[in-house]
């Protein structure tokens, strides 16, 4: 065995993975698993004398044409099995192939490849991911479905197992790997957003309230006033196990800064606990109706956070109830093609406590401390307190989904939406832990368990890291000057009407290309060549289609879908085939219709827009 190799190999497996490096080079001693090499290649044999291959090179040889002949065009593979290593080596050559990623279990068999191949150059570059199975996260998932050819692989996925060995000594572990791959790709396509009339209504929103936007503050010099004032922070959600969290919360109420979702407000008020902050994410005037009350002097102090895309009944209470306020925008495409990056960007998850977590961690609190978030149905099925505004039951029971329960005793009933903001928290926690040295401690003390999140009793961390008393209230956001507003407004409608135009002349081109697609689909003969240059033109309008100024959450579902489906046809089929090509061309003529069909509508949003500009009176 060539020890200068496998330290070669660790070294360049530290520069993506360090844990796993690290692990493979302090292992001591090999006890499972020792390598044989003669004629018929290198093998791997358990102290059972289980073989990991009957034949190394035969099986080799076999694998490898049959995976030139059937996955060749696959830009990532999946595998669960690392055997010697040499398959991947080999198929790493390919250079269809982007990412070829394994998943072992045994860190024996990690150690043992990497005497005997070079894998440096592969590791570096990625085009190999390896995986430790048994100690792998959900964060460490969320970032690998991060990359776009594997976001973009997510309709051909499949997991395939390394070699029969593995199939009978590892099945169940293949089993639960399966489903958990299949979970993030269920995380990665909810995230693209499934419901255009959201996205619709979000954008309308957005627009109507941009002069609201520019007069109350700028969230970017509210963080710069702010940030580090504060060592902790503690989120208030409104889960079932809320309130018998709030007798400590009055306590320390003056020791940390307290950051309420919208549906908490009301509560907290009833109790005396005045919240710092109180956020808000929501499109929809249901959640409007948190603000729909004047608790007078209380409310005073309070800084109402609001996502731009609000609902104008939201507005209409915290003006009508003197109620101050900034507005901000979310990290949506529809908001960032505005350039006004001044007033962004939280609330990339997809619940107002993730919101939350972002201001926090944004504000670069040492710690964050949540309750009340549960994610999960209590025992008697409420999803809320019995004092939240929409009552106890305001989430009904959808589904039969359960995930680890805090604690990590036993499983607790969810729902996907929730499993949704858990997922979103956790990649969050990783991140900030990794990046900012932020911990989160999960006080919950119920609900569904947070991974990366420590659990700790809430009292604990009230007597143990709650030990400043803070000077407050604090300062409220300064406003723009009037000729700022001014200058920023006029900006922006200049901008919304060169996107409008830019967005109409690529609608006619777009147009035009169907309709010659129309005509040679209904001729008796199709030509294949003819046929081949339409095709090519419009997948060419399609990467310019992501180009565009007015492409955003309306259009970015069914953009990704229809570039998964691309590149599923493609790798799957021969295009060179008429029939192929004119049942692929079918297709996407059925896009087009759909995917400019929502840029006209959002073409007449802004041209509504603009016109109501012209009656408002912005200072």
């Amino acid at each position: 065995m060539d020890k200068e190799l496998f330290l070669k190999n660790t070294q360049a497996l530290f520069e993506v993975d360090q844990i796993l490096a690290y692990n493979l080079r302090a292992l001591q001693k090999l006890e499972k698993f020792q390598a044989n090499q003669n004629e018929e290649g290198l093998n791997f044999i358990t102290n059972s004398q289980e073989k990991i291959y009957e034949n190394p090179n035969k099986e080799l040889l076999e694998n490898l044409n049959f995976y030139k002949n059937t996955y060749s065009k696959y830009p990532v593979l999946f595998f669960y099995g690392f055997g010697n290593g040499k398959f991947y080596k080999a198929l790493c050559e390919n250079k269809n192939h982007k990412h070829i990623i394994v998943f072992e279990d045994e860190l024996e068999i990690l150690t043992l490849a990497f005497y005997f191949t070079d894998f440096s150059k592969e590791l570096k570059s990625e085009k190999l991911i390896l995986f430790h199975t048994p100690s792998i996260t959900t964060a460490q998932l969320n970032t690998l479905f991060m990359y776009e050819n594997i976001q973009k692989s997510v309709k051909i996925f499949n997991l395939f197992a390394h070699s029969d060995f593995y199939l009978k000594f590892y099945a169940k572990q293949i089993q639960e790997l399966n489903q958990k791959l299949i979970t993030n790709i269920r995380f990665i396509v909810l995230n693209k957003g499934n419901d255009p009339h959201d996205s619709i209504v979000g954008i309308k929103h957005m627009l109507n309230n941009i002069p609201k936007l520019l007069s109350h503050g700028v969230f970017q010099d509210f963080l710069k006033e702010r940030k580090q004032k504060v060592k902790n922070a503690i989120i208030v959600s409104t889960g079932p196990s809320l309130i018998k969290q709030l007798p400590l919360l009055k306590e320390c109420a003056n020791k940390a800064t307290i950051i309420a979702a919208d549906s908490s407000y009301p509560i907290l008020a009833k109790q005396g606990i005045k919240p710092d902050y109180v956020l808000s994410l929501e499109r929809v005037p249901l959640t409007s109706e948190f603000f729909n009350n004047n608790f007078g002097e209380f409310d005073q102090d309070i800084l109402f956070v609001i996502a731009s895309l609000t609902h104008e009944n939201t507005i209409h209470y915290l003006e009508k109830n003197q109620k101050k306020y900034m507005l901000i925008h979310r990290p949506l495409h529809s908001a960032i093609s505005l350039k006004l990056k001044e007033f962004g960007y939280i609330g990339v998850g997809a619940s107002v406590a993730n919101m939350a977590y972002e201001l926090a961690a944004s504000l670069r609190h040492e710690n964050i401390i949540l309750i009340g978030q549960d994610l999960a149905y209590a025992e008697d099925g409420s999803s809320h307190p019995k004092e939240h505004i929409h009552g106890s039951q305001g989430d009904e029971i959808r589904g039969e989904v359960y995930t680890t329960a805090y604690g990590g005793k036993g499983q607790v009933r969810t729902q996907l939406t929730w499993n949704l903001f858990r997922q979103a928290f956790e990649k969050d926690i990783f991140w900030t832990k990794e990046k900012l040295q932020i911990a989160t401690y999960n006080c919950t003390e119920g609900g569904a368990r947070i991974e990366g999140a420590i659990e700790k009793p809430f009292k604990e961390i009230c007597e143990t890291l709650l030990d400043e008393t803070l000077s407050k209230p604090f300062a409220m956001p300064k406003s723009l000057e009037k000729n700022q507003i001014q200058k920023l407004f006029l900006q922006t409608q200049k901008l919304l009407k060169k996107n409008v135009s830019q967005s109409e002349d690529f609608i006619k081109k777009c147009q035009n290309e169907l309709k010659k697609l129309d005509f040679e689909l209904a001729r008796s003969e199709l030509n294949l060549q003819t046929l081949e240059k339409i095709r090519k033109n419009l997948l060419s309008f399609f990467s310019e289609f992501r180009k565009l100024k007015l492409f955003n959450e309306l259009t970015q579902a069914i953009y990704y879908h229809n570039e998964c489906e691309i590149l599923r046809f493609e790798v799957l089929n021969d295009l060179k085939q008429s029939e192929k090509i004119k049942d692929f061309l079918i297709d996407q003529k059925n896009w087009w219709l759909q995917g400019l069909g929502y840029l006209d509508t959002q073409n007449k949003i802004i041209k509504e827009a603009l016109e109501k500009y012209q009656n408002d009176d912005i200072l």
